[in-house]
């Protein structure tokens, strides 16, 4: 009896201590089912590759630096391989393409840019013309047809054949300059002919002026500075600025390592969608505001927003942005809901794109 009493308490003690311990470890596979989505960019400029984002596989990471070295050689530095493999990402189909559309930024002037974020594709910079255009779309159709939405911000330049037919022109009246002596000679060595003649002569003579004025215009640059004001017709409004950065924030959003201002991989893929559409407005002041859930202690909340917001400003600085840049910690004083599940709280923790002067967020 004793010895069925002590195992008795065993198996209790046992059966206690399973309870104990198992919901401990079953919630842990939970996290790691988060679906990650693949994202790549790839930027030139200036003849410098730098490739960023995660990719499902090591196939295709393998493909768009075989290509890439290809294009721009394997000479250390001319390609920036930041590219990470992460094998919880589920099979997207524009991976296997992404080495085809490569050539595409061999064709920008100075710098360009390619951003797939799993919904869309951003192909941003300036081409030669029309038709370099409709050849870089052209080469793009393999990942629109796998289900991405091609957002188009390529620059046409200017033609420039028209420009040099008007430089031209004003030279054609300067060659028939050398006839309109044939009068005045004609003048010195005739005094002494008739009235009519010389009323005839006055008549050629007259036309002279219209020849000299021809030569005037002879200024070459003058047809060449419309140019630089090309561009500034494309600068987007305020609020249409504003709006495409909600957009882009909506759609994904800036998202840092647990209580710690470093970005994941695949907020950059944002960030530098973010950066192309204010390098339209470069004028702009923009701020930057930084915000937290309602856990932890308000003040350790507030620094750690203003860290965030600080590591956001810094990206746009090293990637070439002149706007005006002021990084605002909130904190949780800001939240867009009050409610405590986790889709809330993640909602409240976020990065906020403003423009100053336009309303708030």
């Amino acid at each position: 009896m004793k010895s069925a009493a002590i195992l008795a308490a065993g198996i209790v003690a046992f059966a206690l201590l399973a309870f104990l311990c198992l919901p401990r470890h079953a919630s842990q596979p939970i996290a790691s089912t988060v679906p990650i989505p693949a994202n790549f960019h790839a930027r030139v400029e200036y003849g410098m590759l730098i490739l960023r984002g995660s990719l499902p596989n090591e196939a295709s990471k393998a493909a768009i630096l075989q290509q890439a070295q290809a294009l721009y050689g394997a000479t250390p530095g001319n390609v920036v391989d930041e590219l990470a493999v992460d094998p919880r990402m589920g099979t997207v189909a524009w991976a296997d393409n992404v080495a085809q559309i490569l050539p595409v930024l061999g064709q920008m002037k100075e710098r360009g840019s390619i951003i797939i974020d799993g919904r869309t594709i951003v192909v941003s910079g300036q081409v030669g013309g029309d038709r370099a255009k409709a050849t870089v779309l052209q080469t793009i159709a393999p990942l629109t047809q796998t289900g991405l939405e091609l957002e188009d911000r390529i620059l046409a330049g200017p033609i420039m054949a028209g420009r040099s037919t008007k430089a031209l022109s004003p030279t054609a009246p300067s060659q028939k300059a050398p006839a309109t002596k044939a009068p005045s000679v004609v003048m010195a060595s005739s005094p002494k002919t008739p009235v009519p003649a010389v009323l005839s002569q006055k008549v050629s003579v007259t036309k002279t002026p219209s020849l000299v004025l021809a030569q005037i215009p002879k200024a070459p640059s003058l047809p060449v500075t419309p140019s630089p004001a090309v561009p500034s017709l494309t600068v987007a409004s305020p609020a249409s600025l504003q709006k495409k950065l909600n957009e882009i924030l909506t759609r994904s959003s800036i998202e840092f390592e647990s209580k710690s201002s470093t970005m994941t991989p695949a907020s950059l893929a944002t960030l530098d969608q973010l950066t192309a559409e204010l390098r339209q407005s470069p004028y702009t002041a923009i701020e930057i505001g930084g915000h937290t859930d309602k856990y932890g202690e308000p003040e350790y909340n507030l620094q750690l927003s203003q860290r965030r917001a600080d590591a956001v400003r810094r990206y746009f600085s090293k990637h070439g942005l002149s706007n005006q840049l002021t990084a605002v910690g909130y904190g949780d004083s800001r939240p867009l809901t009050v409610r405590g599940n986790r889709a809330a709280l993640q909602r409240n923790r976020r990065i906020e794109i403003r423009l100053k002067g336009q309303p708030e967020l």
